[in-house]
């Protein structure tokens, strides 16, 4: 009893310790740097080489401006603080807020068209600069910035957070364009033959002696040829001029020695790198992949997208949502609703914990995704409670259904969060821009929520028993267990009829999207439109956002899809809409004019803007969605069989149609908020079926005689308690953000909150029936 108690105790103050870890943070004076990124300094020759039959051939590019002194590589800060673990409300060193949480910097570039370029290629190759610029910022961690196309020849950059525009303009480096050349002058390659240039620390051939920072340099087939004719040219000359000279807006940023031909896919350029020079020299070359020279023509600050209040409501939204959890798992399962509370207090810390030391990036997609993983942190948790009510009322001690409850439990856990996994892997290793945010807090959010479900949440309970808490019904348990009330199988045809003709809407309007034909309401985000700028001479708030945006509705006859803040001291507001003809831009300038006395000088901005969800971006979230499919589909398949792999696609695919259909019904506008609350229900359906096929599963191995129909109808009821629990503690939170949300959080969560009802509808009414169907179809007869 006295170990129980001490060990309890040590768990709350564990718990209560990273709480409070989580909102100091932990600095230290001076200039600690962690291990893996200490410097290391080189003098030998390394190795070019990407091929193995090639690792052991001296081909070297010795890197000659890279060379530092010791004493420049040790240079600390002693009279600054280095953050070891950066407070969660630290976001210099910690999470990154997007820019619809709260702004950041605006640099508009302007193309420098060669004489005598074709114009015809004009708009391919914005498109090449608007892709190469996201992902450079990708590749630097910004997941969360935006790049548009502004007119015919320019591009506006927006990056979260920097507040300060002259830092935002060295965050994105040069964009002018790379040359390869020799001693001479000759050029022999540019950017464009350059595929990709990453940092790399290790040993690259093999033959180090020990781990260095390093750059590869991947060429394109053409850039493979002219790389060799260069090296062969250069490691050929007698008069020690040896090096090719990396330029960069007529600036040489490297001129690695060459000693022989170097014929490969790609390169290695090594030397006295440290980890910050490699990665420079690295985002450098990969900057002059532009296929032109571009000149900074703007540069300010803007506001959060969302309007000032977002963040804030936001986080007292999630609290209220998160209480709401707990008040909800102490009533229903009363002690192991309590221990529900500490284990998500637990989760909460621990996540916010590593979300600040991998600087995440947080943005509105960022928080659907922490939504998501809360949801199914208390859902793991209500898979076990379950388990363990079942376990009790099978006359067993709470010590031993404590036990079996966890053991039942656990590959439906398992099963329902690696689905989810592996589409989060997915998203981060395939996606790009704001689908990699998501990614990334939903796949920490299921790691963690896993580890509390299964160690903290059982060490807890089981110390309740050591506190001679042994009463049943202290675990939950009642009279009053959830029985059959309707045949869902035999009425699959009933509840698939009401199926279809909610997902009807979503899928015609899809399928005649490509043909022209649109019945969405597209936003700027993937339409394009129009972009207004006004100099107010006043801090733009919340009320005068609000009061713009009226403005623009009544002149327009049309929402506009964001007012923010802009400039300095954010006293100017920026409007962007959907395309309005210039009858009504000339409208809203005239009562901007007349409403707050401005004049021709104080209108500021007044073009047409790209998408900024561009073509590239698309692709990349449909592509992310069907290798997500197959992957989940194969893992499904060998966990259970093809033809329950097949019902859960389906369901997923379902719940998408129906969240569609609402878009198309409310004209809610379909903009990047779009793509996060379609991920996070494709995080989320997903795992629901999956629970219901588990113990499907688990009926089967006992019930070898009884008819599949009879078995997954049983199965279907045994976990109701499961699913109408879990479904009730995600809308708990997403349904505060709705009521307490400033208007564009309520776009997003509106259809979040349909997916989740859609996702709760099909897992119980459609996954099994499908399941049954296709069994019949293939001929399955077990699991």
């Amino acid at each position: 009893m006295k170990k129980s108690v001490i060990s309890f105790i040590t768990v709350i103050l564990l718990i209560i310790f990273l709480g409070v870890t989580a909102v100091t943070g932990v600095y230290i004076p001076g200039g600690w740097t962690m291990p893996f990124r200490d410097t290391a300094a080189s003098d030998t020759a390394d190795t070019a080489d990407t091929t193995e039959d090639q690792a052991a051939t001296d081909q070297t590019l010795t890197d000659s401006t890279t060379e530092q002194t010791e004493e420049t590589a040790e240079e600390t800060t002693a009279d600054s603080l280095k953050a070891i673990i950066p407070s969660v409300m630290d976001t210099e060193n910690g999470i990154r807020l997007g820019l619809d949480l709260v702004g950041g910097s605006r640099i508009v570039y302007e193309a420098q068209i060669p004489e005598g370029y074709d114009m015809s290629n004009l708009a391919d190759d914005m498109n090449s600069v608007q892709k190469v610029i996201r992902q450079r910022l990708t590749d630097k961690g910004f997941t969360e910035a935006t790049v548009t196309l502004t007119g015919d020849n320019r591009v506006t950059v927006e990056i979260p957070q920097i507040t300060n525009p002259e830092e935002a303009v060295q965050t994105l480096g040069t964009t002018a364009q790379l040359i390869f050349a020799d001693a001479d002058g000759k050029e022999w390659l540019t950017g464009e033959d350059i595929a990709k240039a990453s940092y790399g620390y290790g040993k690259p051939t093999g033959t180090e002696m020990s781990d260095i920072h390093y750059v590869q340099v991947q060429f394109t087939s053409e850039g493979r040829q002219k790389f060799a004719e260069a090296t062969a040219s250069v490691s050929a000359r007698t008069d020690g001029t040896n090096q090719l000279f990396i330029i960069m807006d007529d600036q040489i940023i490297s001129y690695p020695s060459v000693s022989e031909t170097i014929d490969n896919d790609s390169c290695v350029i090594s030397g006295s790198f440290t980890r910050e020079s490699a990665q420079e020299l690295a985002d450098l070359i990969n900057a002059g992949q532009i296929p032109f020279s571009l000149t900074q023509v703007e540069l300010r600050s803007v506001g959060p997208q969302l309007g000032a209040d977002a963040m804030r409501t936001s986080l007292i939204a999630g609290a209220i949502g998160v209480l709401l959890v707990c008040l909800f798992m102490l009533i229903i399962y009363r002690i192991p609703g309590l221990v529900a509370c500490l284990a998500l207090g637990f989760y909460i810390v621990i996540e916010a914990l590593i979300f600040s030391l991998i600087r995440v990036n947080l943005s509105l997609p960022g928080i659907a995704g922490i939504i998501l993983s809360i949801g199914m942190a208390v859902d793991a948790n209500v898979v076990i409670f379950e388990h363990i009510k079942e376990e009790l009322r099978a006359g067993k001690t709470v010590k031993s259904a404590i036990e079996s409850g966890f053991k039942r439990a656990f590959t439906a856990i398992l099963d329902s969060n690696i689905t989810t996994l592996i589409a989060a892997a997915v998203l981060f290793f395939l996606g790009t821009g704001t689908i990699v945010g998501f990614a990334t807090t939903l796949g920490i959010g299921v790691i963690v929520s896993m580890f509390t479900a299964l160690t903290v949440a059982h060490f807890l309970l089981n110390r309740m028993v050591d506190f001679h808490i042994r009463s049943p019904k202290a675990y939950g348990l009642n009279d009053h267990a959830l029985r059959p009330r309707f045949a869902i199988l035999k009425n699959f045809k009933i509840f698939g009829g009401i199926s279809i003709l909610l997902v009807l809407t979503g899928l015609v309007s899809l399928i005649l999207l490509p043909f022209g034909q649109n019945f969405f309401n597209l936003s700027i985000d993937f339409a394009g439109g129009t972009e207004m700028e006004f100099a107010m001479h006043q801090t733009v708030d919340q009320n005068l956002q609000t009061e713009v945006g009226n403005l623009f509705e009544e002149v327009t006859g049309m929402e506009a899809s964001s007012v923010t803040s802009s400039g300095d001291n954010n006293e100017n507001v920026l409007i962007r809409s959907t395309s309005i003809d210039s009858e009504k831009r000339e409208a809203v300038i005239e009562k901007m004019t007349e409403t707050y006395n401005l004049t021709e000088d104080e209108i500021y901005n007044n073009n047409d803007v790209s998408a900024s969800v561009g073509s590239d971006l698309q692709r990349a979230a449909f592509l992310c969605a069907i290798v997500a499919i197959v992957l989940m589909l194969i893992y499904i398949t060998i966990r259970f069989e093809l033809t329950s792999g097949l019902a859960a696609v389906i369901c997923l695919v379902h719940d998408l149609l129906i969240m569609l259909s609402v878009y198309v019904w409310l004209q809610i506008p379909l903009d990047t908020n779009f793509i996060a609350a379609a991920l996070t229900i494709f995080g989320y359906s997903i795992n629901a079926s999956i629970i219901i096929f588990d113990r499907v599963r688990e009926n089967l191995r006992i019930a070898r005689k009884e008819p599949f129909e009879a078995v997954a109808e049983r199965s279907v009821w045994q976990t109701m308690g499961r699913t109408i629990n879990t479904s009730l503690t995600t809308l708990f939170t997403v349904g505060m953000i709705y009521i307490l949300g400033v208007p564009s959080l309520k776009q997003f969560t509106l259809p979040l909150i349909v997916g989740i009802l859609a996702g709760a509808w099909s897992s119980v009414m459609l996954s099994t029936s499908l399941w049954g169907f296709f069994r019949k179809k293939f001929r399955k007869k077990r699991v």
